[in-house]
């Protein structure tokens, strides 16, 4: 492993870097009052009110609710979120494998959820795959992760979640008892109105009887209702199951083993042979002998969590974007990230352009009624203006073709294709989607999102040189975005009796989004069940751990195809940190070559000078010596680097990007085995 030495002073401290340092120091901090105020000793959780509780639901938001605390450790948090985390993880299996589904099992089984849509299960098992980053020598999340995900290769001769004849999961819901339709058949008891259905329209426009989602408030209604979803979506396999390739992925991340990585291409190449075949569109609904629309009149669309019903894009776009990343890890193959691009091009070829801005259909389906309400602005109605949440004034949303909800693309979608081809076509494409008319790319927006994200057009700007000041903007932001949560603790009058499932949810102060774009050049998981992919990892070397080590901080400030450029700065006053560099999140990248930053005049070597040879005057009117280049020949996925007190280096990384066999395996793992 090639070693490095930092030895430039800074003698300013770069305000990020403080700003970096400070943001994980408060997140260390900031998670005690929520320990001793709203999760029990033992790590059970206070909801729900009673152990009587009966439902399939929220098990996902539990498990959510810790989704990031995991990758913070990664990230260098505190040695405590590994403690917690898997306390959390053990607490809540635990807690919820007493209660009852009402269909004949609890809601856990065997330690893993009884059966459920992977929009959920991908939201709560996110906080599972991390556990792995965390810690992969610990034998009990090595042996679940095998477990997991031999439930979706048939390995348990009781349960059957995968028909390897026609390549499906052949229903909606899985888990640990089998792939069912046990669930969804319970809306043969009518699918009775309730607010939340009010911002999702209907699943279908031919049920004889509903032509408005008021229409459920009746017997009739729901019934009738009921029986169509239980009818046409019960059965068959949907894009959301491509969010299981994360749980096959994880594995094969813990072993290596190679019917994890054939059962995901496997997979996902069946789902591409099926879009191919459907014009490019993934269809929504596979029937149980394979055919597209086979239980819901030959239609492609029309399918559970489907282009219809209830987000449209929002999770198709999750299913197709986590598979092509797990599939184009584990096959090395660019190729996969066709399948997500495909997508968004069908979607832009439809768009609305209004105010100079793209507007693009998220859903597509039969003509009828289009008069729900919507839980987001800018989304267009039938005559081409722009609604505001919760005030459409008895206006249709636009359905056009088929096509409906245009809207502005969430940034998350464009950036991760990207961030997977790094092709100019797809930066190209990123830059045309955004929102021209409220530009949300140069400055930093408030978002409500579980992730505590949304802020991807920003950070490519930064990357790109648009947006210098977005360093120190972010980290600001992420900062108040905690400050604001302890008040919120510390002024909350809510009673614990009246907790909805995702009270730990909206009270969870870690929040990563600046932390991951900085220090790892890496957006955001993609949220229902992505793993991470980044362009860097960091480990202590001293105490061999994952994480920056105490004091450092990380800057990515340009990527391409084959180069990273991140600047490591070490506060501490006294004394030397030494971290080791990983390319990737998986060692599934190598360093080619290295140009760095050193003190001093050029040398006989060949070092290149980066700057004038006199000394630098700062702004504080301190002179500092010049930084001067050297070059180094690397041919690893590890590189280490030891930091000076109070100095800094600037790495020009060379890269291959997919060269090497993806695994959670640590440097000082690999430096054992020889």
């Amino acid at each position: 492993m090639l070693k490095l030495r930092g030895e430039h002073p800074f003698y300013e401290p770069p305000k990020w870097a403080l700003l970096e340092r400070r943001l994980i120091d408060l997140m260390n901090e900031a998670v005690e009052p929520l320990m001793a105020r709203y999760v029990r000793p033992d790590g059970s959780i206070l909801w729900p009110a009673s152990d009587a509780h009966t439902g399939i639901d929220a098990l996902d938001d539990m498990y959510e609710s810790f989704f990031n605390w995991p990758l913070f450790y990664v990230l260098g948090g505190h040695e405590k979120f590994k403690s917690l985390s898997k306390h959390e993880f053990e607490a809540i299996t635990k807690q919820f494998a007493k209660y009852d589904t009402g269909t004949g099992h609890k809601m856990i089984e065997n330690e893993y959820e009884q059966g459920y849509d992977w929009f959920h299960q991908g939201e709560g098992y996110t906080f599972f795959y991390h556990m792995g980053m965390m810690d992969p020598q610990d034998p009990k999340i090595r042996e679940r992760a095998m477990r997991f995900a031999g439930l979706f290769l048939n390995e348990d001769p009781e349960v059957v979640n995968y028909d390897e004849e026609h390549r499906i999961i052949p229903y909606p819901h899985s888990g640990s008892k089998g792939a069912t339709d046990r669930n969804i058949e319970q809306n043969r008891k009518g699918w009775h109105y309730a607010e939340w259905m009010r911002f999702y329209g209907l699943h279908f426009q031919d049920v004889p009887g509903v032509t408005t989602i008021d229409d459920t408030r009746t017997e009739a209604g729901a019934l009738a209702l009921g029986n169509a979803v239980a009818d046409r979506m019960a059965r068959g396999d949907v894009p959301l199951n491509l969010l299981a390739t994360s749980m096959v992925t994880n594995a094969y991340l813990h072993t290596g083993d190679p019917k994890y990585k054939s059962w995901v291409k496997t997979y996902v190449d069946a789902w591409i042979e099926r879009s191919r075949e459907n014009g490019g569109m993934i269809p929504d609904n596979i029937g149980l002998t394979g055919k597209i629309g086979e239980h819901n009149g030959g239609k492609w669309y029309g399918g559970w969590y489907g282009w219809t019903w209830p987000h449209g894009w929002v999770s198709i776009g999750q299913g197709v974007g986590v598979a092509a990343q797990n599939a184009m890890l584990l096959e090395r193959d660019p190729s996969y990230a066709e399948f997500l691009r495909t997508q968004l091009a069908k979607m832009n070829e439809q768009a609305e352009v209004v105010d100079g801005t793209r507007f693009i259909p998220y859903k597509f389906g039969d003509p009828g009624w289009y008069g729900f309400d919507m839980q987001m602005n800018n989304v267009l109605f039938e005559d081409r203006t722009k609604s505001v949440a919760f005030r459409k004034e008895d206006k249709s949303v636009l359905w056009k073709d088929g096509w409906f909800e245009f809207q502005p693309m969430d940034p998350v979608y464009p950036t991760h294709l990207w961030y997977m081809s790094m092709e100019e076509k797809d930066r190209e494409l990123l830059k045309s989607l955004r929102n021209y008319a409220e530009p949300d790319w140069d400055h930093i927006r408030y978002y409500r999102a579980k992730d505590q994200a949304g802020h991807d057009y920003a950070w490519v700007s930064y990357l790109e040189g648009e947006y210098p000041n977005y360093p120190e903007e972010i980290l600001t932001y992420n900062l108040s975005q905690i400050y604001q949560r302890l008040h919120f603790m510390r002024t909350d009058t809510e009673n614990p009796a009246g907790y909805k499932d995702d009270y730990i949810q909206i009270r969870n102060p870690i929040t990563l989004e600046g932390l991951l774009q900085l220090t790892l050049g890496a957006p955001s998981p993609l949220y229902n069940g992505g793993l991470l992919t980044s362009r860097l990892r960091y480990f202590d070397a001293d105490v061999k751990r994952p994480g920056l080590p105490q004091d450092v901080a990380a800057l990515v400030s340009s990527l391409t195809a084959d180069r990273t450029v991140v600047e490591l700065v070490n506060l501490n006053a006294t004394e030397t940190r030494n971290v080791i560099l990983q390319a990737g999140a998986f060692g599934e990248h190598q360093f080619t070559g290295v140009t760095y930053t050193v003190t001093g005049a050029a040398q006989d070597d060949g070092s290149k000078l980066s700057g004038s040879t006199t000394m630098e005057k700062m702004p504080s009117g301190l002179f500092v010596p010049p930084a001067v280049e050297r070059e180094a020949d690397v041919d690893d996925k590890w590189l280490q680097l030891e930091l000076l007190p109070g100095c800094r280096i600037t790495l020009a990384l060379g890269m291959t990007r997919f060269a090497n066999d993806p695994s959670y395996l640590e440097p000082w793992e690999a430096a054992a085995n020889g």
